[in-house]
């Protein structure tokens, strides 16, 4: 390399270097897309996890961070070494920041995914950390219902792929009709899952972009098997779906009558379970001062927390 380009990638290599990490993770992606990569291979607390170059959210994060979900990784964790390891069932489990984590520490996995990309990253991120033998695949939406599905890709977010809704696109957040689409399996979680056959502790975790209505009513032996399920609320996507979340709220009493926020950075041993109707309303409120408001949950059978032992 003749000396002046050298000088010149040296000069470039350390304005890189110099810029904050969001940018300079994000030009990274910038270059790499340019240079016709389409994944990247990354190390970190939630196992070696390759994601598309494409996601500029789910996997462009975990680059910055080591780690992703930590809240629900950690308490999922603490509830597993308190109790034993026992089944970890992922609805929605993308490409496996959650399942790969769960099975690394002991538990039989149910890993559910509909998205064909998606699926193919879990697949690979399973081998590649070496827990193939405890965690079971399945290509299907967790959905009420045997059905054929329309399903949105998002062109960023990777982690936001979701059921195509009826709804008018002109109450969209977030320009949901542009996006292309493709047809997905759609299951009863019931018929995916055996609950009569899940070891103990059983823990589910539910981020169904707004589709955590429709789990629920096709996973009513599932979840009453269920010791802790860990759900997102996302009141928008919900919406989009025909749930209200009062409706949802319903749904989730049935199973489980106790709540706590997941609230970043916040150690297992921190997290006080309530009633769960003490924490409705301030739900319905957090929609109200934000529309598009995501919140983690866990929700739980006892009041007492699993994962203090």
């Amino acid at each position: 390399m003749p000396d002046r380009e050298k000088r010149a990638v040296e000069a470039a290599a350390a304005a890189m270097r110099a810029l904050p990490v969001k940018s300079r993770n994000r030009l990274l992606f910038e270059l790499l897309a340019d240079a016709g990569a389409t994944g990247i291979v990354i190390p970190g607390a939630n196992g070696e996890i390759e994601g598309a170059i494409a996601d500029r959210t789910v996997i462009l994060k975990y680059l910055k961070n080591k780690s992703w979900s930590v809240e629900t990784v950690r308490l999922m964790q603490a509830a597993f070494a308190a109790q034993g390891p026992g089944s970890w069932i992922d609805l929605g489990a993308n490409i496996g920041t959650t399942a790969v984590p769960a099975a690394l520490a002991g538990a039989l996995c149910h890993a559910v995914e509909p998205e064909p990309a998606n699926l193919a990253l879990l697949r690979r991120n399973i081998d590649r950390n070496g827990v193939a033998d405890r965690v079971a695949v399945h290509e299907a939406a967790a959905w009420h219902e045997t059905a054929e599905l329309e399903f949105e890709i998002a062109p960023v977010n990777l982690g936001d792929h979701r059921v195509r809704t009826e709804a008018p696109d002109g109450g969209s957040a977030y320009g949901e009709a542009a996006r292309a689409t493709v047809r997905v399996p759609a299951r009863p979680v019931d018929t995916l899952i055996d609950a009569g056959g899940l070891a103990g502790p059983v823990l589910v975790k539910v981020d169904v972009q707004g589709a955590e209505g429709q789990a629920l009513a096709g996973g009513a032996a599932l979840f009453g098997r269920a010791d802790i399920a860990l759900m997102e609320y996302w009141p928008y996507g919900l919406r989009r779906l025909g749930t209200e979340p009062t409706s949802l709220f319903a749904a989730v009493r049935r199973h489980f009558g106790y709540a706590a926020l997941l609230a970043d950075d916040r150690a297992p041993e921190t997290v006080r379970l309530a009633p769960f109707d003490d924490l409705a309303g301030d739900l319905l409120a957090a929609e109200a001062e934000n529309r598009t408001v995501a919140l983690d949950l866990v929700l739980s059978k006892e009041r007492t927390p699993l994962w203090l032992g």
